[in-house]
């Protein structure tokens, strides 16, 4: 039987292992719920909320998360094969190691997220916020960076080959310090470069 709430709050709840594929849930708050190897394949969760919640070990293959807030929560051997991550909110969660690069996110505020060492190659990150998200060594060769907001990212030995990041907002990064070959920047961003490299920019 499919599983649907709406406007639902449940708090300090474990959902662990339970079989919620196919769940339609709108407008619920789950706060510190352990969703941990939880069935939420081809779910579609619109307008919740989820503040310190443990994704570790669930399934959320072919799920669409529409305008969800995911808030220092815990993502960990977490099935993210086609999860559509549509104008989300994910400020403070944890996706270290994640495999990110079979999701989709369109839009949507990442910042302040841990995803050191994630896979997010080749992922259309366009007008995604990444402001002061940890990226350290996270893969992000050929990503679609247009117009990203990774102003105070950590973008520490991250890995850029084929990126775009033509009008992405770089406040606070050296790129100087970033292996940039092949990158595809725009003339802004190439000044930029050169200043900070030590060349004088008439």
């Amino acid at each position: 039987m499919q599983t649907r709430w709406t406007d639902e709050t449940f708090v300090d709840r474990d959902f662990g292992d339970q079989e919620l594929a196919e769940a339609v849930v709108r407008g619920c708050r789950f706060e510190r719920c352990r969703f941990r190897g939880t069935h939420f394949t081809e779910a579609s969760l619109h307008n919740c909320v989820f503040v310190e919640c443990d994704f570790r070990g669930a399934r959320l293959g072919s799920a669409t998360l529409e305008a969800t807030a995911i808030l220092n929560s815990e993502f960990g051997m977490t099935d993210l094969f086609q999860t559509h991550f549509l104008r989300c909110k994910l400020t403070g969660s944890t996706f270290v190691d994640a495999e990110l690069s079979h999701a989709r996110i369109t839009e949507g505020d990442w910042g302040l997220a841990n995803l050191r060492k994630g896979r997010l190659n080749g992922l259309d990150l366009r007008k995604v916020r990444l402001a002061e998200a940890d990226l350290w060594a996270a893969n992000l060769r050929g990503a679609d960076l247009r117009e990203a907001d990774l102003s105070h990212a950590n973008l520490e030995r991250v890995q850029l080959h084929g990126a775009d990041l033509r009008g992405a907002q770089l406040e606070g990064i050296n790129l100087r310090e970033l292996d940039l070959e092949g990158v595809r920047l725009d003339l802004q961003q190439a000044v930029l470069l050169a200043r900070c490299s030590g060349a004088i920019v008439e």
